[in-house]
Parts: C-alpha cells; sequence; structure tokens
C-alpha cells in the first residue's frame, strides 16, 4: 500500500487506496465516501501524515506492542479473518493489515500458551504454523 512511482515504500496515495478497496467492495459512491471518512480519522488519529501534497500520506504514529496476552488476542482476531484459520506466524506479526501496530517477536508455543484458542503445528524447521483450534 506504501509504494509510490518510485519504489519507496513510505507514501501512499488516497487514490491508490480508494481504488484497492472499489475492488474489493465495488463501484458505489457510499465506498468511496467511507474511504474518505477512514483516511481522515487515521490523520485525525496520527496513524497517516499529510503532505504537501494533495491526497498524499505517509505513515505516522505506530503502537509497539509488547504484551503477550495482547498479542496473543492480535493474532487471534487476524486469524478469525483469515479464510482457513492458520497462517505462518511469521505473516501475522509481520502483515500490514495489523497496521498501526507493530507485534513484538513471540514465540508460537508462548503465544498457544497464554490463548486457549490457538494450536501450533512445526510446518518445517523453522516456520512455524499459528492455527484457531476447531479449524
Amino acid at each position: 500500500m506504501w509504494d509510490d512511482c518510485s519504489g519507496s515504500r513510505e507514501r501512499a496515495a488516497a487514490s491508490q487506496v480508494q481504488r484497492r478497496v472499489r475492488e474489493q467492495y465495488g463501484e458505489r459512491e457510499t465506498v468511496s465516501r467511507r474511504v474518505r471518512y477512514v483516511l481522515r480519522s487515521f490523520v485525525d488519529w496520527g496513524v497517516l501524515k499529510e503532505t504537501p501534497e494533495k491526497g498524499i500520506y505517509t505513515p505516522g504514529l505506530s503502537r509497539a506492542i509488547n504484551r503477550v496476552e495482547l498479542i496473543a488476542w492480535l493474532v487471534e482476531a487476524f486469524l478469525h479473518a483469515h479464510p482457513n484459520g492458520s497462517v505462518a506466524l511469521r505473516t501475522v506479526l509481520d502483515s500490514t493489515s495489523l497496521f498501526p501496530f507493530r507485534l513484538r517477536p513471540v514465540p508460537a508455543d508462548h503465544l498457544a500458551a497464554v490463548s486457549g484458542q490457538l494450536e501450533v503445528l512445526r510446518h518445517s524447521l523453522d516456520d512455524e504454523l499459528i492455527i484457531l483450534k476447531g479449524c
């Protein structure tokens, strides 16, 4: 999302955000209006910053999440939104969909220990899948 023409990962255009959301939800005026409202809210909250160029934003504040219980809760929420309820832990921790949060690396076993809803499956020597129980 943060790519610009030069390949920099520090800028996003409102038009780019609009296009991506309309691709998913359709070409309706209500979709475009809501995207504008969300972008405005992000600026008001400080997680996006406006640039001198109209309609161009840069990342603002991000919140580091260090509490394992909160990280486990966010991982659970991420997995509920994921189609098959399982994904590589590294994918979750690095996901842009958890914007504006930065999750500290936590061993999958530790997340499963604090959450009654998560299980761990070792996929290879250093790849762990995190799975919602019952999926």
